[in-house]
């Protein structure tokens, strides 16, 4: 009986940038998380809103932007990576990458209104594009792992993506409809710990690019 083949690695270099880039941002969210502590409350408020922290005399503003610049290009990679396998429905993994990717831009670069004050427009367009990436990503992953394809490198860790896919969905609802209720009451009597669940959102998010970025650095048995 002929022992399985492994597949080879589908792009290592594409995979070490997306995995650098993921890494980074994670470093940052951790160093936010540590030295904002006093600040803003991991509990109640969103990471958005380490924006408006102050790292001694200086803003952190420019420090979330690196976390949301860093992520983005460790998903461009990812997405460059997909796109070499060149497999049956990639464009569609593509273009989702880059909703998910450009929407990362846009919330580094455009403000989350500050807590308590009045809605504006950049404000609204932070939150869009913050849904709009928090959307397309899980759905990237559902199009990349659906049956039917012949030797898809993802195909053995179907399952894990599949499922972390499923969580960042569910995420997505629990944070939309803490977002809902908050403007509903006002945040004076939120009951609805936003913060927290947008943080395992980032985490689900975080573990689902690292299980899609596998295949590009790793052989897999088939």
């Amino acid at each position: 009986m002929t022992a399985p083949k492994p597949q080879t690695a589908v792009s290592p270099v594409h995979g070490r940038l997306a995995l650098g880039g993921i890494g980074l941002a994670v470093a940052i969210s951790i160093d936010l998380h540590l030295r904002l502590s006093g600040q803003v409350s991991p509990i109640w408020q969103t990471l958005s809103e380490y924006v408006y922290g102050k790292l001694g005399g200086s803003s952190a503003a420019p420090l979330f932007s690196a976390m949301c610049l860093a992520l983005a290009l460790g998903s461009v990679a990812l997405l460059t990576g997909i796109a070499k396998a060149r497999r049956p429905g990639t464009t569609a993994v593509c273009a989702l990458l880059g909703v998910w990717s450009a929407g990362l831009l846009v919330c580094g670069l455009v403000p989350v209104d500050p807590d308590g004050e009045a809605r504006s427009l950049s404000g609204q367009v932070h939150n869009i594009a913050a849904l709009t990436a928090f959307v397309a990503l899980p759905a990237a992953a559902f199009v990349l792992t659906r049956r039917g394809r012949e030797r898809c490198p993802w195909e053995p860790r179907r399952t894990t993506i599949r499922r972390l896919a499923t969580a960042s969905f569910a995420s997505v609802g629990v944070v939309l409809g803490g977002f809902v209720v908050t403007l509903v009451i006002g945040p004076a009597h939120q009951e609805v710990t936003l913060g927290l669940f947008e943080r395992l959102l980032f985490s689900v998010d975080v573990a689902l690019l690292l299980s899609m970025v596998r295949p590009l650095v790793a052989a897999s048995r088939r």
